[in-house]
């Protein structure tokens, strides 16, 4: 990779990896839902529509799910993820570039971490 990034003049300064509990990513994920024309998203438990029944943007009352949103596949993709992720991210803490950043936090502390990595 440093090869590749080398020869176009460019350098990895870092990888973040967001640090995550899996059951609450899979609560995230499999609940997550949207109106038909997807204007607007909404979740089981964080978000949900005022009227159950009717979009708050578009006036939909059509709702849908993606179909590859269910705990099966999610906690498929995990195991995936650690098995194939995790030797790497032990490599980049070996070259000093890996920062883990709190995944469980809100929007704005999350991005507000991964904004002072990027500019240190």
């Amino acid at each position: 990779m440093q090869a590749i990034l080398a020869k176009h003049g460019r350098s990895l300064d870092n990888v973040i990896e967001l640090a995550v509990d899996e059951n609450a990513l899979v609560s995230r994920i499999t609940g997550r839902f949207s109106c038909a024309d997807r204007s607007a998203g909404y979740h089981d438990l964080h978000l949900q529509p005022v009227d159950p029944d009717r979009c708050e943007r578009c006036d939909s009352t059509t709702f849908a799910r993606r179909a590859d949103d269910t705990e099966e596949t999610v906690r498929t993709r995990l195991i995936e993820y650690r098995a194939k992720t995790e030797p790497i991210l032990e490599y980049y803490a070996g070259q000093d570039v890996l920062a883990r950043v709190d995944g469980m936090s809100d929007m704005r502390t999350t991005s507000a971490a991964i904004e002072t990595i990027i500019v240190r």
